[in-house]
């Protein structure tokens, strides 16, 4: 059974802090707290068992006192792959950056900082798994995946 839910987040597209750090040297203490917030409602869903499916950061709203807010839900699954769910919203985040540096290595740490606080160091070490790399390997660029995936390998 399917069903639809529509209601108003007033919010910010979480994609829109992506552009900005990309282009900074720092990673600011809102833009640290939104991948943080992320990372531990992402961690949420999965201790309910849920696999969200569509984390590009597009489908998460930034509201104005830092909550985050997930939307586009349609491809949710229960006990489905949680540790694509990681790399899908870390490496399809790396397409913002042409290198890897204190920026993007500040909101890796802070996403999966607020992951731990709920969820599995197992589910983040399988999301650097290759086969989730290769789907990436299109659009984000090499030296990018490497970092991110050393990252959670280092978890």
């Amino acid at each position: 059974m399917r069903s639809t839910t529509c209601s108003r987040v007033a919010g910010y597209p979480f994609h829109l802090f992506l552009g900005r750090m990309a282009g900074g040297t720092q990673i600011g203490q809102r833009e640290r707290e939104a991948a943080y917030q992320a990372g531990k409602l992402m961690a949420g869903a999965h201790q309910l068992e849920a696999a969200l499916g569509d984390t590009k950061p597009e489908n998460f709203l930034v509201e104005k006192k830092g909550d985050v807010t997930l939307v586009d839900l349609e491809q949710a699954r229960y006990r489905g792959d949680y540790s694509w769910d990681l790399a899908e919203f870390l490496f399809y985040s790396g397409h913002y950056w042409l290198s890897f540096n204190k920026t993007l290595a500040g909101y890796v740490d802070a996403f999966i900082k607020g992951y731990r606080e709920q969820g599995s160091a197992t589910t983040i070490r399988a999301a650097a798994s290759p086969r989730y790399v290769r789907v990436f390997s299109v659009w984000t660029p090499p030296n990018i995946l490497h970092h991110v995936r050393k990252k959670l390998t280092e978890v």
